[in-house]
């Protein structure tokens, strides 16, 4: 992931085969990558308007 300090942009290529979060907490000025899991949930959590974690649920589908 590429950070742009003076324009405050964030950039990140294209995975092929994956679906990636990418958060953006303008509060605390950081930027996270995460990998949504195949089948189930990837949450976001935040805690007083800041990003507090990542949960990942994953489910099998019959």
């Amino acid at each position: 992931m590429q950070i742009d300090i003076d324009s405050m942009t964030v950039s990140h290529p294209v995975v092929p085969g994956k679906v990636i979060v990418i958060i953006v907490d303008g509060v605390q000025g950081k930027a996270k990558v995460a990998e949504a899991v195949e089948h189930g949930y990837t949450i976001i959590e935040t805690a007083k308007g800041k990003t507090a974690r990542i949960k990942y649920e994953e489910s099998e589908l019959f």
